[in-house]
């Protein structure tokens, strides 16, 4: 008796860009292969290759899918608050794509992630409308800031997730966190000086070798990605031998692991002294949160390594990393706890897993002068905790 041949699934290319983005989340581009997606599909390497170039054409579908689902999750509402709620149930469903746009510009071709670009700013045209109308008066500067902080707060359903808050409360929370922001008004003072494009590297090089070699793997890091820099080009930008690196750190993740940990001590060393400094759980939280935006535009791309290069870090030396980010959310935590007594303990640690998030992301989306930065930054950290100013001043 003859065996009855097995169909492809319609939905097959589908299945593959959706495994394809999962990966792509939670591990980033370097660290996953087409072998990796194939197997998890449960088909031949050879089956992706009928349908992609390669694993940049994965990463581009990937990238539209995510598009297309926000395309979906913002449409014209009458009015912000029911366009938040509709789109925050959407984005927090657990079938929603992966979320990789935020990284994926640099390894797509440019032609390519250029259009994505503007199909990526149209999709969210719908909600910048709806922020227009909920704040008349709005300039285009404020209305631009103000919409990229409300996307990025739907943008934090991980949050919620890993704090395990049910679904609706989560709903409710993300779209109180959101309007909140939406309806902060001017975040753009008037006569506001952007901050300066980049240039190369400037300042003194520090005179310690181990510290030089630090600092330029900091910058490179954040440039060019973990997998893109190595340790040759570290010592090259620290004019330091290849020999003398290695007699500091004996691989380039060790370089990555040190500089984390450094991030995370500075930001529990400011915190201890907050703590010490005053009996005020309300203070104490606004003190905290002026302390992590501080660090952020002070040394952004040390926590951009923090955040998404952790993972090339090995296990034995990622577990205390992830440990003192775990114990620096629940400090956190607790003081928003004592703020606000109607949240749960999950809910504390989801707003607040939230909120730096979002500082994260929006600190490259506010191209002001240093004190002005910071100032907006404050203001959205707050917005998103559900606090208000318990100390004046940065």
């Amino acid at each position: 008796m003859s065996e009855t041949p097995q169909r492809r699934p319609r939905d097959r290319k589908q299945q593959i860009v959706a495994v394809a983005a999962r990966r792509f989340e939670r591990a980033g581009f370097h660290d996953v292969s087409v072998a990796d997606i194939a197997a998890e599909v449960g088909v031949a390497g050879s089956a992706l290759y009928r349908h992609f170039s390669g694993k940049a054409g994965l990463l581009a579908a990937a990238a539209e899918q995510e598009i297309e689902f926000l395309e979906r999750a913002y449409v014209t509402a009458e009015d912000l608050p029911r366009l938040l709620d509709e789109a925050a149930g959407l984005l927090l469903r657990p079938d929603r794509p992966g979320s990789v746009w935020q990284g994926a510009q640099v390894f797509l071709e440019p032609g390519r992630a250029a259009e994505l670009e503007r199909r990526h700013d149209a999709a969210l045209d719908p909600l910048r409308r709806a922020v227009l109308a909920e704040t008349p008066g709005t300039g285009d500067a404020d209305a631009a800031v103000l919409t990229w902080a409300v996307h990025a707060v739907l943008g934090t359903g991980r949050a919620f997730e890993r704090a395990r808050v049910d679904r609706d409360r989560a709903r409710l929370l993300m779209v109180e966190a959101a309007l909140a922001v939406a309806r902060l008004g001017s975040l753009v003072p008037s006569g506001a000086v952007a901050a300066p494009a980049p240039g190369p590297p400037g300042g003194l090089r520090p005179a310690s070798r181990r510290e030089a070699a630090l600092a330029a793997a900091v910058r490179l890091f954040a440039e060019r990605g973990f997998h893109a820099v190595g340790m040759d080009d570290i010592g090259a930008a620290a004019g330091i031998s290849g020999p003398t690196l290695y007699h500091h750190f004996p691989r380039k993740s060790a370089l990555l692991a040190h500089v984390t940990t450094r991030c995370l001590d500075a930001m529990h060393f400011d915190l201890a002294g907050i703590l010490s400094a005053t009996a005020d759980p309300a203070e104490a939280l606004d003190r905290a949160l002026a302390s992590l935006v501080r660090i952020n535009v002070a040394q952004g791309d040390a926590l951009a390594a923090l955040f998404s290069e952790v993972v090339h870090v090995p296990e034995e030396e990622r577990a205390p990393i992830r440990r003192m980010q775990q114990d620096y959310v629940d400090e956190w935590a607790a003081l928003l706890g004592a703020c606000r007594p109607e949240l749960t303990r999950s809910d504390t640690h989801a707003l607040v897993r939230s909120t730096q998030t979002v500082m994260n992301r929006m600190r490259l989306r506010l191209p002001l002068a240093e004190a002005d930065q910071r100032a907006a930054l404050v203001r959205i950290g707050r917005a998103v905790l559900g606090t208000r100013s318990a100390a004046n001043g940065l």
